[in-house]
């Protein structure tokens, strides 16, 4: 009888040690960081919410699988996922902490497709008629709608506005990168790069020009004219392997513009930074 209670004993704690770990390794149990930014029933009072999901880096993978790469190229913390119900039409917000500004108009710009309208909600918007996206700080912000009505719209928009009025860190900056480019002119076309994924995304006609480095931050955009590139190469040795691949002599390179043949023009804007013009 002893052993057989001892046996029962046994069982019972092995159960429980499943359970915790079980509840351990789900996606979404961990806490949600205080100062992320969240909308919930104090700002819809007539919304019914989901609880929120949040998830790391190492635990994307459990909401979106393989799309996780992507967000892992550029860098990302955490992210909250939140659902809600409001007069009879479902919405999602997805909010991604990346690890910085660059890296969130990263993904941001490779994730944007034929907007429809820019709302005024931060620098970098972009609303169609089932998504809004926006850009702000080192967050980006993706909130779906599933029937697209002109009320869907307005909906995404006033939960964009609570969404960025919590945020109040600086956003990316693309004079960074283009020094003497408007931010209108550029902002709407504008991809940034840090690897084969956003490449693919974003920019697939310019993966053979970025094959042999690993270590960088590129931003493109293109006029009727001419393409735009502004490449940070981080490894030293990448920048120097990058400019000679290229059949750019490193002797060249200058704070002023150096023409090139085939309609390219070079300058350096900073540290193994390279702004090339390309003429269409």
């Amino acid at each position: 009888m002893v052993a057989k209670a001892g046996n029962q004993q046994r069982a019972t704690m092995n159960r429980l040690l499943i359970l915790i770990l079980l509840l351990i390794s789900l996606p979404g149990t961990a806490q949600i960081p205080a100062d992320f930014p969240v909308i919930g029933k104090n700002d819809l009072p007539d919304a019914e919410f989901k609880p929120a999901r949040h998830f790391t880096s190492e635990s994307l993978y459990g909401y979106m699988n393989g799309g996780a790469e992507l967000y892992r190229e550029f860098g990302i913390s955490d992210a909250v996922i939140t659902e809600f119900d409001l007069d009879g039409s479902h919405y999602k917000c997805e909010v991604y902490k990346m690890n910085g500004p660059d890296e969130a108009f990263g993904i941001y710009s490779v994730s944007t497709f034929k907007c429809l309208s820019n709302p005024p909600l931060s620098d970098y918007t972009c609303q169609t008629k089932y998504q809004l996206q926006i850009c702000k700080g080192q967050y980006y912000l993706s909130i779906i709608n599933r029937s697209g009505t002109s009320a869907d719209s307005l909906i995404l928009i006033m939960t964009g506005s609570v969404l960025t009025e919590q945020i109040d860190k600086p956003s990316f900056d693309l004079h960074d990168f283009f020094p003497d480019s408007g931010h209108h002119e550029i902002n709407t076309s504008t991809v940034l790069v840090k690897g084969k994924l956003g490449l693919a995304n974003g920019a697939p006609m310019w993966e053979d020009y970025f094959s042999e480095i690993t270590d960088y931050m590129a931003v493109l955009f293109s006029d009727e004219e001419s393409t735009f590139i502004s490449v940070k190469i981080y490894d030293p040795d990448e920048f120097d392997h990058f400019i000679t691949s290229h059949g750019w002599g490193l002797c060249d390179m200058s704070v002023s513009d150096v023409k090139k043949p085939g309609g390219v023009t070079l300058r350096i804007i900073g540290d193994n930074h390279l702004l090339i013009k390309i003429e269409n």
